[in-house]
């Protein structure tokens, strides 16, 4: 080398002098980590494409071949470089010398390189989170077999609305968790595409065959436009936004655990795994996992909001700028990834109190809905003037501090004549039937309510939903082991054959 400093010759003339402290700065290698095994299976996969176009010597590219698979699957990048791919190609220099390694880069850029590399790192992440939510999504219907027939004070502005059922409750949460993950599979589909090729942002001479490249990293597609695949971070952002919704999800489930686990609800006791005891005073048992994701969730939106306000405004093609995403997008990951995981094992311990709901729904007035209705159905009263009626007994009941059913058995005749001129009357059974949580549950008959009949076939198409994703996540996991299985191969046969020197 001449005695030259390989990092000055890496860096090029036109700068001629570099400060430590903004080195320091712009340095992406403490966020770096993640993305160091997927930049040298991309070296690999682009040096067999400079060898097969013969760009690159046989002996020149078995040599940065051999380098590259000799390197450990996790590395520690050395501090005091820009980002991983400059220290790669350091190391490469030190390694195998200029005269093989300075090939390295022949037709790419650091651009499409980082590109390529987050993309393949959420495409691994967004597997890894939805197998979580697979294990989460497992939990809901076992507790929906197991509990799913205990009744259940339904809210509105958490005042007690109607009556529901355990089932149809965590139904809800089900199908929100099912369309999120419905995201992530379409999200999947737009992260997974390849920028090699791109190189800086106009694309390159060198003959690069942008298709082998992407078929040997385990890509589905190309992404069209070499500036847009250089410049874009909307899979990012994209990223991000689904995160957010699913971690909106999460939380709504770790408010209601929150409060149905406090002594004023008691519907539900958490395991003990997922709480823990007050410093102070030794009869608490504080939800703690379920505040720190209802917490996290944040944390998330946090992260989401910071790069989006980076993305905002650049110019096109690649600027600095958008590295400083990457450490918002793994915190975001790590968090969200934790959080699925952990609501799947807290649910899965959570014992449901059948005597605190039972004694809930029936204290409440929550099927004057129903004899609302009844008066509708029964007696031709036009709803609003049946609304008001029901209004006035339960204004009775509260005052004189008797149930529903008491109220309207001795005053529904005067609150309906002063209403409609006519003394209403209902039977007693009648009445017994009309505000009965269970039966007034039975007479829903449109689809999707809380009509505990509905719940088998509900229960059977969940479980449809959870093998649907288990085949699409199978199916997607192979054909990533089987690309990296195929580059390595690629890679072990080159490094095989005898080449002239």
């Amino acid at each position: 080398m001449g005695g030259q400093n390989v990092d000055n010759i890496l860096r090029g003339s036109r700068v001629k002098r570099s400060s430590k402290k903004a080195n320091d700065f712009t340095s992406s290698v403490s966020f770096d980590g993640p993305l160091s095994r997927h930049v040298v299976a991309i070296n690999k996969a682009h040096m067999l494409s400079l060898i097969r176009s013969r760009e690159v010597r046989a002996k020149v590219g078995k040599e940065c071949l051999g380098f590259l698979d000799r390197l450990p699957p996790h590395m520690k990048v050395d501090p005091s470089t820009e980002d991983v791919h400059h220290w790669l190609e350091q190391k490469a220099v030190a390694s195998i010398g200029m005269d093989a390694a300075g090939f390295l880069n022949l037709g790419k850029s650091r651009n499409d390189q980082v590109a390529a590399a987050l993309r393949m790192e959420i495409r691994d992440r967004v597997l890894q989170i939805l197998r979580e939510a697979k294990a989460l999504q497992t939990s809901l219907v076992r507790v929906m077999a197991r509990y799913g027939q205990l009744l259940l004070p339904g809210y509105t502005h958490l005042q007690r609305a109607q009556p529901t059922t355990v089932f149809h409750h965590m139904q809800s949460h089900f199908e929100a968790l099912a369309e999120d993950t419905e995201r992530l599979i379409q999200l999947y589909g737009r992260v997974n595409l390849s920028p090699m090729g791109a190189a800086a942002f106009a694309g390159t001479s060198v003959r690069v065959d942008r298709t082998l490249v992407a078929n040997l990293l385990g890509f589905d597609g190309l992404v069209n436009n070499s500036m847009y695949a250089v410049s874009s971070r909307s899979f990012v952002l994209e990223t991000l936004a689904d995160l957010e919704i699913l971690m909106v999800d999460l939380s709504k489930i770790a408010e209601e655990l929150v409060l149905w686990s406090s002594s004023e609800f008691g519907f539900v006791e958490l395991g003990d795994e997922y709480s823990a005891t007050s410093s102070i005073m030794p009869q608490k048992k504080n939800p703690v996992v379920a505040e720190t994701i209802r917490a996290k969730c944040g944390s998330v939106i946090g992260e989401a909001t910071a790069a989006f306000s980076i993305a905002k405004a650049l110019p096109n093609a690649y600027n600095l700028d958008l590295q400083e995403m990457t450490p918002h997008l793994w915190r975001a990951l790590d968090d969200a990834t934790q959080s699925v995981s952990l609501m799947g094992g807290m649910l899965a311990s959570a014992k449901f109190e059948p005597v605190k709901l039972s004694e809930a729904v029936k204290a409440d007035m929550s099927t004057a809905t129903e004899l609302a209705n009844e008066l509708v159905r029964a007696h031709g009263v036009p709803f609003r003037q049946a609304h008001q009626i029901v209004g006035e007994l339960v204004r009775i009941a509260v005052e004189a501090q008797v149930t529903l059913e008491a109220a309207a058995e001795d005053f529904l005749g005067e609150a309906s004549k002063k209403v409609t001129n006519r003394a209403i009357k209902i039977d007693k059974v009648r009445l017994q039937a009309v505000l009965d949580a269970l039966k007034t549950l039975m007479l829903i008959g449109s689809a999707g309510g809380a009509n505990p009949r509905f719940a088998e076939r509900q229960a059977v198409q969940n479980k449809k939903e959870i093998q649907k994703l288990s085949s699409w996540l199978e199916e997607k996991e192979n054909k990533l082991n089987e690309s990296r299985i195929h580059l390595r191969n690629e890679v072990r046969s080159h490094l095989k054959r005898e080449v002239r020197s």
